[in-house]
């Protein structure tokens, strides 16, 4: 049922529930007669509702039982106040909020509630009876509205005319300007707002004809939505450009019987920033819509897609509307052995910023593969993300060749260090074993020597034969750290204590036994210590510190020697290069490979005069 009780010649009970609305005030009117309460949208909004009409018990309903008492005892006790006060507690679909009610009695016996916050009391002016003889006009002097047809009172003071002059002065408080023109075309209302948005004192221009002040060729717009209003009857929303000042104004143009009620806000600002959002989402647009990698927005709440790039379909070979539609068709594409990646990198992707890659198979059984990056945007409380999917299988044909390129490189500068290698051993041998022929007595005193050779042979093919190792080889199996760092330390303090070096070590309290493979391990540790110990000759000390640091096993190893200069630190690692007077150069070569096998790091620092720090990191899984 709609309620069309007249206040006046021009406002009525859902007029009035409009202006609140316009004003942000969320406020509802009690028919008590029909038991019905109608609300206006920013009540029901509010309260999250989907009706707003409802009956009067479901109305009531939404209150708490102490308040529902409260409310329910005062609309019965109709003909004892005019306007009362109360703070009331609200149940909405997920909580419960607390509001400050007023209440005005209005004829009829209908009722307006208007809510805020509760700590948001809403201006809502308090009047005072008056006696007849004092009871002239109740506008303000200074309003269009004094001494006028439309909010006119009677010698007595009543109920509705208390309402009424609530109403127009309450007006003059709300954000937004209000006007009112009658049938005729004459300014008969305008609050201080109005006045001051078009910059004129309307209160001088009571009667006055609205083409006065502003010409129907400047605002032909204007006059043009005014019109229809007037003559359908209808409410009619615009935006409209005024000249003097220059504003950009949202119009809501309501009609009545007697005439219109022009509800207009400023909104230059809120324009000017849709139109700024408009030219950076063309921008956008046109950036995403020219490069090859493939844009994308996602609503991951919802699993939604919200944008993506055309160039979608060149990497995926799907059909763009179609994932729009159905997203879990890209990971049909995706190899298994990429897919829990790729899923948990969505999950992080709606924390922060992250990327991965994987290999795809298209439609038409083509290989490719993919970089996805993906952010975090957070707007109105939902959480978006952005990213950009690039095609990269060419450049992982490149690295591959170039690995391959590196590889054969490596093979055809090691074959020929190996030659080198065991050709000096083998003169050697070969220029002994021919002293031994032609002088048989001579020939036990160069039994040693030729076996050193031999020795030295062997260990060339042994590192070979670890370079040559696959990774997986590599077996995991609980290792305490502690027991073997004690080991290697003991096997190796015969030579330090020759020289006259000093061996510490320390490991963090805070290790636990971890999944390593020990042979691997105790070979990294000997390798490095015995390299420290050779660079010092003689006197020094080494260090190795064995830390925990972000589930990273970190292992330091430092000492007091010569150190090496940036040259030297550049060649470390490459074959048969090395500082060591009877050096392969293939320890550090196999110690990174090892190093490489457990899935870990080496970092080498040195200064000239002050020493050597080398870093090895590994993981550190507590679990198999």
């Amino acid at each position: 049922m709609v309620i069309k009780e007249k206040y006046s010649d021009h406002v009525n009970s859902d007029e009035m529930l409009y202006i609140l609305g316009v004003s942000g005030t969320p406020a509802c009117l009690l028919d008590v007669h029909h038991q019905t309460v109608t609300l206006n949208n920013e009540l029901k909004n509010e309260l999250l509702l989907d009706e707003s009409n409802l009956h009067m018990s479901r109305w009531l309903s939404l209150f708490e039982m102490l308040d529902r008492g409260e409310i329910y005892r005062t609309i019965h006790q109709n003909s004892k106040w005019n306007e009362k006060e109360m703070s009331v507690s609200v149940k909405t679909t997920h909580t419960s909020k607390r509001y400050y009610c007023k209440m005005l009695h209005l004829s009829n016996n209908n009722i307006a509630f208007i809510f805020s916050s509760q700590f948001n009391k809403p201006y809502l002016p308090v009047f005072k009876q008056k006696s007849d003889c004092d009871h002239i006009n109740p506008l303000p002097r200074g309003s269009v509205l004094h001494k006028t047809e439309m909010f006119a009172t009677q010698p007595k003071t009543t109920r509705t005319s208390q309402v009424k002059e609530r109403l127009v002065q309450s007006s003059d408080y709300f954000p937004h300007g209000i006007a009112m023109l009658n049938r005729n075309w004459e300014i008969i209302y305008a609050n201080n707002a109005m006045e001051k948005m078009v910059n004129l004192k309307l209160s001088q221009y009571y009667r006055k004809k609205i083409w006065d002040l502003f010409p129907i060729d400047d605002y032909y717009d204007f006059f043009q939505h005014y019109l229809r209003a007037m003559e359908t009857q209808e409410i009619v929303n615009f935006i409209g450009e005024l000249f003097k000042p220059h504003l950009l104004l949202g119009v809501t143009v309501v009609p009545s019987d007697q005439g219109i009620t022009i509800i207009a806000q400023d909104v230059t600002s809120s324009t000017q920033q849709l139109r700024d959002l408009e030219q950076v989402r063309d921008r956008f647009t046109l950036l995403s819509e020219n490069i090859k990698e493939a844009c994308w927005i996602c609503y991951p709440q919802e699993n939604k897609l919200i944008y993506l790039s055309p160039a979608f379909n060149e990497i995926y070979g799907l059909d763009k509307a179609e994932v729009l539609k159905e997203p879990g068709l890209i990971f049909s594409l995706i190899d298994d052995e990429f897919l829990p990646e790729v899923q948990e990198a969505g999950k992080l992707m709606t924390e922060q910023k992250y990327e991965v890659e994987y290999s795809i198979t298209t439609p038409a059984g083509e290989k490719k593969w993919v970089r996805m990056r993906g952010f975090p945007v957070k707007e109105n409380g939902q959480t978006f993300v952005i990213g950009m999917d690039e095609d990269i299988t060419k450049f992982k044909e490149m690295t591959e060749l170039q690995e391959k390129s590196q590889q054969l490189s490596t093979i055809t500068q090691m074959a020929a260090g190996v030659a080198h290698e065991i050709k000096n051993p083998l003169t050697a041998i070969k220029g002994f074993l021919q002293i031994g022929a032609a002088n048989p007595d001579l020939r036990d005193s160069y039994h040693d020597i030729i076996l050193d050779e031999v020795n030295r042979i062997e260990s060339i093919v042994q590192d070979f034969m670890m370079l040559s190792k696959p990774k997986s080889s590599v077996q995991l199996e609980t290792v305490d750290l502690e027991s073997i760092i004690t080991y290697v330390s003991r096997l190796l303090d015969p030579d330090s204590s020759n020289k006259g070096i000093k061996l510490f070590h320390t490991c963090d309290p805070e290790l636990d036994a971890f999944y390593s493979e020990p042979k691997r391990l105790k070979q990294i540790l000997i390798n490095l210590l015995s390299n420290a110990i050779d660079s010092l000759g003689e006197k020094g000390e080494v260090q190795l510190e064995a830390l925990l640091r972000a589930n990273e096993l970190v292992l330091c190893i430092v000492d007091n020697g010569h150190g090496l200069t940036d040259y030297e630190l550049s060649k470390l690692g490459e074959p048969f290069y090395t500082t060591k007077e009877k050096g392969t150069g293939l320890g550090i070569m196999v110690t990174k490979k090892m190093i490489d096998d457990l899935d870990g790091k080496i970092i080498y620092e040195s200064t000239v005069g002050k020493g050597t720090k080398v870093t090895v990191r590994l993981p550190y899984k507590t679990e198999g």
